[in-house]
């Protein structure tokens, strides 16, 4: 059954959970091979994940990314395999029928809106950090497809760091120019998916700061590994009953 506003953002029936974690690892790694194929994509530092897993015991982290491609969540969730994650995403999304419920089995956690959204917001990743050790978070707000310019960062994600105590992995997606062969070049960029390591909430003041840090972070991650913003294609129009609000 798709969500419906008010429910839980985290499913916890044992049933459910079970087929999240099949659906999960027969899902990605096909949309993984999928998502390569489109944009030559690697992924770098991935050593940084198992070692921050190993630094402690239950180790948990809020992932944040700048948001560039519809297939983003599968990029992110290929690279910290063979761990599972959720995602947050446009409430609306995960209530439409059918792909709602498949949205949900992939990891896919909403993001409330209205009345106590941010406590709601705060709830949520905190169970959800009890079930797997990340949750993916677009501070960004919205897809900008194939922009190498971050854009101003929202500070949900890290008041949430900040109330439980626990750090932000920045992760960035860099687009090169694809790769000529025999004269052939794709309209699509090479993505790089550039993984950094973990920044703590205990080194600032307050979430503003914390947020802009981190956003200049990934673009200094961005313009150090060469992405260019030929391929930016403005910001990613939203679709009527899927996920426009």
């Amino acid at each position: 059954m798709a969500y419906k506003k008010g429910d839980s953002l985290i499913k916890k029936n044992p049933l459910f959970v079970l087929a999240c974690h099949m659906t999960f690892y027969f899902v990605i790694p096909i949309a993984w091979v999928l998502f390569f194929c489109l944009y030559r994509a690697s992924i770098k530092g991935r050593s940084k994940i198992k070692t921050f897993l190993k630094s402690k015991k239950n180790a948990r982290a809020i992932i944040v990314s700048n948001h560039t491609t519809f297939f983003d969540p599968i990029l992110t969730s290929a690279a910290i395999l063979p761990y599972c994650m959720y995602h947050t995403l446009l409430e609306a999304t995960v209530c439409t029928p059918v792909l709602g419920t498949f949205i949900q089995l992939l990891g896919g956690m909403p993001v409330p809106r209205g009345k106590n959204s941010t406590e709601r917001f705060t709830q949520g990743i905190k169970l959800a950090l009890t079930k797997r050790p990340f949750v993916h978070v677009y501070p960004e707000g919205e897809c900008f497809v194939h922009n190498q310019n971050v854009q101003k960062f929202h500070r949900g994600a890290f008041l949430v760091s900040k109330e439980l105590d626990i750090p932000v992995i920045p992760t960035a997606t860099v687009f090169k120019e694809p790769i000529s062969i025999l004269g052939w070049k794709s309209r699509r960029p090479r993505a790089e998916f550039h993984i950094l390591s973990p920044i703590y909430p205990s080194e600032f003041e307050n979430e503003k700061d914390f947020a802009t840090f981190v956003q200049n972070k990934i673009q200094e991650e961005i313009n150090k590994n060469g992405g260019i913003n030929t391929y930016f294609k403005g910001k990613m129009e939203r679709i009527g009953g899927i996920n426009a609000e």
